[in-house]
């Protein structure tokens, strides 16, 4: 393709257009030329619209030859990666145009809102083998499993009457057939109120004590006192 006059100043995808519907490999056309051109590179991202988070991918880079009206690029959109999966599944892609001037000078042209929709294969399925063939099951004979009864309760002998008199109660058991036991409520009553009498009569006996000797502290200083020599004027 003949490079185009140098008077030319553009820079423009014309397909895809901004909502265009693409599948398959889709040649990128438009124009990108200028006096002072160096080079022009294309980029796509997922999305409908560039932002400063998208994740673009090069499809061509720095070309040397300038475009007037005509094939800026290919883009395959059914490309496989090694592990089976679509380089450019179903969805929505921007792309950008960037045209490189001398001297680091940029000039940009974005396409929004590019979906891509690629019929889906149906994998063909495997042929497995044919599962084996589950044997009915036939009718069993139900084995008997002996079942150990529990021992018979031998019966309490009944107490023997006294002669004239009431019947004995067998050891450990009142008059009226239940078990004497010990009220511990009771117990814990009984030993509270022991030791409250002990308590009682260890005060009682220390108020005996200190009241003694403070009669014989008493008794002894006032005996010191009368035998003490008087003194004569």
């Amino acid at each position: 393709m003949a490079a185009p006059p140098p008077q030319e100043n553009v820079v423009i995808i014309t397909f895809p257009t901004n909502g265009a519907t693409v599948s398959g490999v889709v040649q990128i056309l438009g124009s990108v030329a200028h006096p002072n051109f160096d080079r022009y590179s294309i980029y796509y991202a997922p999305g409908p619209a560039a932002t400063a988070t998208s994740q673009w991918q090069p499809l061509v880079l720095d070309v040397r030859q300038q475009v007037i009206n005509g094939v800026l690029a290919q883009w395959d959109t059914t490309a496989i990666a090694e592990d089976g999966s679509p380089l450019i599944p179903n969805g929505v892609y921007h792309m950008v145009l960037i045209r490189y001037r001398n001297g680091d000078v940029t000039d940009s042209f974005f396409v929004n809102n590019i979906t891509v929709q690629n019929e889906l294969v149906t994998p063909t399925p495997t042929p497995t083998e044919e599962a084996a063939e589950i044997p009915t099951p036939g009718a069993e004979t139900p084995t008997p499993v002996p079942v150990e009864m529990p021992p018979t309760a031998t019966p309490r002998p009944s107490p023997t009457p006294r002669p004239g008199g009431t019947p004995t109660a067998p050891p450990g058991e009142g008059a009226g057939g239940g078990t004497s036991a010990l009220d511990s409520a009771q117990i814990l009553s009984a030993f509270i109120r022991g030791a409250r009498i002990t308590l009682l009569f260890f005060g009682i006996w220390g108020l005996y004590l200190l009241g003694k000797s403070l009669l014989r502290y008493y008794l002894r200083n006032r005996k010191e006192g009368f035998s003490s020599p008087r003194t004569h004027r």
